[in-house]
């Protein structure tokens, strides 16, 4: 088991936690960002998305894979699996 100087985060906190940083970065409000959106969709540049993922690395207290945005394309999908 991987020991993180911070304690598990839920997939609903996780999942928050995203909806907050795309509003800000897309100058949106939290209500027009929907989870089960595909990040494609929201416009993100590779710049935007590989700051986003150091922030959440960060936030977490782990080293995430790149791919996981791939593999888990949506607020929801990526929220689940960062919580398991």
């Amino acid at each position: 088991m991987a020991i993180s100087n911070k304690q598990s985060q839920t997939a609903e906190s996780i999942q928050s936690w995203l909806i907050n940083e795309f509003a800000e970065r897309l100058e949106l409000s939290q209500d027009e960002i929907d989870v089960n959106e595909p990040f494609d969709n929201y416009d993100l540049t590779s710049a935007e998305t590989m700051i986003l993922l150091g922030k959440l690395e960060k936030w977490l207290g782990i080293k995430l894979n790149p791919t996981l945005i791939f593999n888990y394309p949506t607020i929801a999908e990526l929220g689940d699996r960062l919580a398991e």
